[in-house]
């Protein structure tokens, strides 16, 4: 990775790398049909160069805009059967950065558009042996917020619009091939906003609270099953006297009920209740 410096508002960044990857298994599986355990050997090789370019411009001292393109590249699991093609992805992003009020007030906004071929996604029985593209596009804002020394607030927000434009299953119970392509990828919110703040006293005490939003997500490919959108609330108490810090951290005060991830494609976990931790540091 290389930067060039043209002026105090212009920068340009460019490189690349290059992977080789061998990768080389023997193992012994059970044959279904015949109940007898077999050897059996994967070998993959992939060699592959992904460049990338960055480019930023600072108009003025408190603002600049940036521009980056690039390409990326990922060996197939090794739980993947078959002989799949390497996972390749090509992302573009502009954004732009404001620094004001002497760098009391920070905030920052990206969009991005990312293309991914060749992905592994599980089937229902689990094995990884589908491949797939997959697209996203997005927006992400944030904001950073000290109003006096003391006190900090930060706010971030995520807009995801993720497509799979291409990818096909076997179905299970029917034994033929669906066409999943144009559904939402699993666990693809698309909308997520965190908001944190912090408040600490001259006497070592200090608070913060916040909540996270989450909206509803898919939990498989053929997109039947959906978790339902999630609001949780967050705080903390903390004591900070010469060395020792003492914590408390409550998560999920109003106990909310939700879901998270689950195993397979038709379950899912409940996600924790309200709970306190408690924490006691000492730095030297």
């Amino acid at each position: 990775v290389n930067q060039a410096t043209f002026s105090e508002k212009l920068k340009l960044v460019f490189g690349g790398r290059f992977d080789v990857i061998n990768y080389d298994d023997e193992r012994a599986d059970l044959n279904l049909l015949t109940g007898q355990i077999e050897p059996s050997a994967t070998r993959r090789n992939y060699e592959k160069f992904s460049p990338m370019v960055g480019v930023t411009l600072a108009p003025t001292a408190t603002l600049s805009l940036y521009a980056n393109a690039g390409q990326a590249f990922a060996a197939p699991s090794s739980l993947t059967k078959g002989d799949p093609k390497p996972e390749e992805s090509t992302q573009f992003e502009v954004g732009a950065k404001v620094r004001a009020l002497n760098g009391r007030l920070q905030s920052g906004v990206a969009l991005y558009h990312l293309k991914k071929e060749n992905i592994g996604i599980p089937d229902a029985t689990g094995i990884t042996q589908q491949s797939g593209d997959q697209r996203a596009r997005g927006v992400e804002f944030d904001l950073s917020v000290q109003p006096v020394n003391s006190w900090h607030a930060f706010l971030t927000y995520a807009f995801t619009d993720a497509e799979l434009t291409e990818f096909r299953e076997i179905d299970t119970f029917t034994q033929q091939l669906v066409d999943h392509s144009g559904n939402t990828p699993v666990f693809a919110p698309k909308h997520i906003l965190n908001f944190w703040t912090t408040k600490e006293y001259a006497i070592g005490v200090g608070f913060g609270a916040g909540f996270r939003y989450v909206s509803s997500q898919f939990i498989d490919e053929d997109n039947v099953f959906e978790i339902d959108s999630a609001l949780t609330f967050d705080a903390s108490l903390y004591y900070t006297f010469r060395n020792w810090r003492w914590s408390v951290n409550v998560k999920n005060i109003t106990d909310a009920e939700y879901e998270t991830r689950g195993f397979g494609s038709t379950s899912v976990m409940p996600a924790n209740p309200r709970a306190v931790y408690g924490a006691i540091d000492f730095s030297l």
